[in-house]
């Protein structure tokens, strides 16, 4: 991995007070006229270049003489997202897809997020949103801020414009510009889009594939592995016990990119989760007690149970495997399904399951300088959990 400076500590918020005041002081003004913007230019974390590209965003580019001039009035204008922004995501995101998202929902996906994305306005009203939420990896065993693509929407009447200067494009390579790669505040990003929406950003030159999501499928049922173990719902007690589990998971790992599973994750992800009832399930050995792995479980429908997640030692998965499909048989479930990226599979292949692909593609940014999508093809671990609509 390329060794690059890290950005300012304020970086994000230097970057969404620069973005709003871009914004105010090119809003009201005709093609033509100069703009004060060389306060703003010096202020840009990421320096001059960055800067020239925002601003091209807002049709203003330098004129003869160095200073800044409006050279055209953009259809569509981006900004960062802020606190009043949201009920117009929210109807943004019921216009986009035909429901209304639970605030509590929409929340607790961007908590850790300084701002929940980029949007993207037509005059007044928003007609595209690019959602990031913050995720800390593990990228070759090595500590790694990347961040999560998710609720990516452009209004019915925008959809059309799929250009390299359509709303989608503006929203979603201004985010970019402004966070991901070498000396942004994240390194690079992740997601979990469609083949025809991995096709769209293709095109527009904004991501590759570098992985597949796939199903595994087991019957419920025991076996005289489960029989050695037992499972009981882990508490705010078994903190540390998760910890350990989870930096066993990781030394395993080192080969690979796999996002945080310690007890804090586990915390918020699951057990906080504002609209899903997940069980996190702590397995012991029936003799000793020794702790062997973390499951989470969900019953989405009655005949099924999701593995959503795994903490624990490889050597362990075969295990946690068995126990899960005994959970399955005891809760009146016929099978036992995970999502898992095609790449690690394999991880996975002594417990016999079904395999089948999704049409969920796991992309890299290709839009700015960071790690190339060779670098990451097929190193991503990802399950359901990974996600943040399941």
């Amino acid at each position: 991995m390329k060794s690059e400076t890290l950005p300012p500590a304020d970086a994000a918020s230097a970057d969404r007070e620069l973005v709003a005041a871009l914004n105010r002081r090119t809003a009201a003004i005709p093609a033509g006229a100069a703009v004060e913007l060389q306060d703003l230019e010096r202020a840009d974390p990421y320096g001059p270049d960055a800067f020239a590209a925002l601003a091209r965003r807002y049709g203003v580019a330098h004129a003869e003489d160095g200073h800044w001039q409006l050279e055209r009035t953009p259809r569509w204008r981006p900004d960062w997202i802020r606190p009043e922004h949201e009920a117009q995501c929210f109807d943004l995101f019921e216009t986009a897809f035909g429901y209304r998202i639970d605030p509590a929902l929409w929340r607790w996906k961007y908590r850790d997020a300084a701002s929940p994305g980029m949007g993207v306005w037509r005059g007044d009203q928003l007609v595209a949103f690019y959602g990031a939420m913050p995720r800390p990896v593990l990228f070759l065993g090595q500590p790694a801020s990347t961040v999560q693509i998710g609720d990516v929407m452009v209004h019915p009447h925008e959809r059309g414009v799929m250009t390299r200067s359509g709303p989608f494009q503006i929203a979603a390579s201004t985010f970019i510009d402004r966070s991901v790669g070498y000396g942004r505040p994240q390194l690079f990003g992740f997601g979990f889009p469609t083949s025809k929406a991995l096709q769209v950003a293709q095109k527009l030159g904004l991501y590759e594939g570098v992985d597949q999501i796939c199903e595994l499928t087991w019957p419920a049922g025991a076996s005289w592995t489960e029989r050695l173990l037992r499972c009981a719902p882990a508490g705010a007690q078994d903190g540390a016990v998760i910890d350990k589990l989870w930096h066993k998971m990781a030394d395993d790992f080192r080969d690979s990119i796999i996002g945080v599973r310690d007890a804090a994750y586990v915390q918020e992800r699951y057990r906080k989760h504002p609209t899903v009832a997940y069980e996190c399930l702590l397995v012991r050995r029936v003799l000793t007690g020794a702790p062997q792995g973390l499951l989470v479980l969900r019953q989405p429908q009655p005949e099924r149970i999701e593995l959503m997640d795994l903490v624990g030692p490889r050597r362990n998965f075969p295990g946690l495997i068995a126990a899960a499909r005994r959970w399955a048989a005891d809760h009146g479930a016929n099978r036992v399904t995970a999502w898992v990226t095609e790449s690690h599979a394999s991880v996975l292949a002594a417990t016999g399951p079904q395999q089948q692909q999704l049409d969920l593609v796991v992309p890299a940014n290709v839009w700015s300088a960071g790690p190339s999508a060779q670098e990451l093809r097929g190193r991503w671990w990802l399950t359901a959990g990974d996600t943040d609509f399941r």
